[in-house]
């Protein structure tokens, strides 16, 4: 049996459709019904029912993927055996954390991360989705809960701060909030609906009550580019709105709840020279630049 029709198996099972699966294992929806078709052929058994909501598992199918992901956790097991065989300060080593950590922090570190190492070669994976480091969907991720996923070793960073941006334009046509509570009477940024609840999320959401928000989004740099232009208050990380023209920090010393930042590998790869490098890296950085990734140093825009 191919284990490649197994892995396009499961990643079906566990998106619910071929284009599920086929965004999460990077190829076109053809391939991964080929595969399915071919295990299908094998065990001369339907796996799926193919409705027109996606793809449900039939009784089959059930049975084949509880088999499967014993045999999926093994191959895994074995990548990382391989791949935990340390060929020193050199290679590449996949990096996950959300768009309001990749430039601001990480890229803006790149080039003193290459004058140290410089035979590491790092990939950044920009997403909001929990990649899963027992799958080697990434090496090292950075995240905004403590997860409690697979055999990882866990390290606390720092705390995210987060503030309130308008534009003067705004400000002079609805005024200034004097208080966190006066959010409910304005134009206000939201999150989607969905998108996990933080201690930020909850904050902001109390302040404006039954106030619907006037637009949603998830990045923080769409959330910033709609307060700028106009459309009204977003509470973004500080280090996103570091910098940019045409915003005005609110209520500075308002205590906003920060977000914590969470340095996570698998404790298989965690002894790889070139991951370890890359942890105290980004911990090290972290630790200079508390205060920075705090929203500490700045009440303005």
């Amino acid at each position: 049996m191919n284990w490649d029709d197994l892995r396009y198996f499961l990643a079906v099972a566990g998106e619910g459709s071929l284009s599920g699966a086929a965004r999460s294992l990077h190829v076109n929806p053809a391939t991964v019904s080929r595969h399915v078709d071919a295990l299908e052929e094998r065990f001369a058994v339907r796996l799926f029912d193919r409705r027109q909501d996606g793809y449900g598992l039939t009784p089959a199918g059930e049975k084949l993927l509880a088999r499967s992901r014993g045999i999926e956790s093994e191959m895994f097991a074995l990548g990382r055996a391989f791949d935990a065989e340390d060929r020193g300060l050199a290679g590449t080593v996949t990096v996950t954390a959300t768009e309001s950590l990749t430039v601001p922090f990480l890229i803006r570190n790149l080039p003193l991360l290459e004058q140290r190492h410089p035979g590491i070669r790092l990939h950044l994976v920009n997403e909001y989705r929990m990649l899963n480091l027992s799958r080697r969907e990434a090496d090292v991720a950075i995240r905004l809960a403590r997860p409690e996923q697979g055999d990882l070793s866990i390290r606390k960073i720092g705390v995210m701060g987060f503030g309130l941006y308008a534009s003067p334009a705004y400000l002079e046509a609805h005024g200034t909030p004097k208080t966190p509570g006066d959010l409910r009477d304005h134009r206000v940024i939201d999150w989607l609906d969905g998108f996990p609840e933080n201690v930020t999320v909850t904050w902001l959401r109390r302040q404006i009550g039954d106030t619907l928000p006037i637009f949603s989004t998830n990045p923080a740099s769409a959330r910033l580019a709609a307060a700028r232009g106009g459309v009204g208050i977003a509470l973004v990380p500080c280090m996103v709105a570091e910098g940019v023209q045409g915003v005005v920090r609110l209520l500075p010393d308002e205590a906003i709840p920060g977000v914590d930042l969470w340095l996570l590998v698998h404790r298989d790869l965690a002894r790889l020279a070139k991951v370890r490098a890359v942890l105290d890296f980004i911990y090290d950085r972290a630790q200079s630049e508390a205060d920075r990734i705090a929203g500490r140093l700045t009440h303005g825009g």
